[in-house]
């Protein structure tokens, strides 16, 4: 029972379908982001079209919190307006991903390392493409050498440099798998615990409920605070290990 539960959040289930031979991974999760798209593209459009209104009021404070304090500090003025549709994308579908996750019956892509794993590498090309853009491709090779380093260690700093950057965006995809996943599991342990002590009798069952339930809503509660905080982390590092790359010496 208790893994059909954890099944039913994070794990991907494959019904593929058979396109002139070749076998398509249509998955579970990837059906929920196709759908979570489909769902943003048509909200957005429908409240970015009105002239006023609550939800477009938000919408702007929205792009404009993300301009001012994620994307032009870490990328400069011009760079940083450039991109500014990219990160309100970026941080907007992680929210919605994350925050879709915890309705009943859904799925958490999230969760799915090959999501976050995806869009860890999404973020690696922004990365590398805007180092290139901004540096030149042999100045983007540069900015793995530190400056005032001594020739002979350049061959030792080269790559560890480079594995650096890998790690980096490594840690970006595991951060959030990792965090979506654990609030999950801690839920699916809490209600477990209900049960392994209604096996020794049906009165110690009854009686741990109510305390379990209450932690169950403490922890929802904190899970609606950390799928802002992974989505917000994940957008701001991004633009932070872009803009030092960047302007890496």
């Amino acid at each position: 029972m208790i893994e059909e539960l954890l099944a039913h959040h994070i794990l991907d289930h494959s019904f593929g379908i058979s396109l002139f031979g070749i076998q398509l991974p249509i998955t579970q999760h990837s059906v929920y982001m196709f759908f979570i798209s489909v769902f943003l593209l048509i909200f957005l459009a429908v409240f970015v079209r009105k002239q006023s209104g609550r939800v477009k009021t938000a919408l702007e404070m929205f792009v404009t919190f993300v301009r001012d304090e994620i994307a032009i500090p870490n990328l400069g003025e011009k760079e940083g307006r450039k991109l500014t549709p990219f990160f309100c994308t970026l941080l907007i579908f992680l929210l919605t991903a994350n925050y879709i996750g915890m309705l009943p019956g859904s799925r958490t892509i999230t969760s799915n390392i090959s999501v976050t794993g995806g869009m860890a590498l999404l973020s690696l090309v922004l990365i590398m493409g805007l180092s290139i853009k901004e540096n030149g491709p042999i100045g983007c090779l540069k900015t793995f050498i530190p400056g005032g380093v001594p020739g002979w260690l350049v061959p030792l700093l080269f790559p560890l440099e480079i594995l650096s950057l890998i790690i980096k965006v490594f840690v970006l995809a595991v951060r959030l798998f990792a965090n979506m996943t654990a609030g999950h599991i801690v839920l699916i342990g809490l209600f477990s615990f209900i049960f392994i002590m209604g096996e020794r009798s049906i009165a110690a069952g009854y009686g741990t409920a109510g305390p379990v339930l209450g932690m169950t809503l403490f922890v929802s509660i904190l899970e609606l605070l950390v799928a802002a905080i992974q989505a917000y982390v994940f957008t701001l590092l991004t633009a932070i290990f872009a803009g030092l790359q960047m302007h890496s010496h």
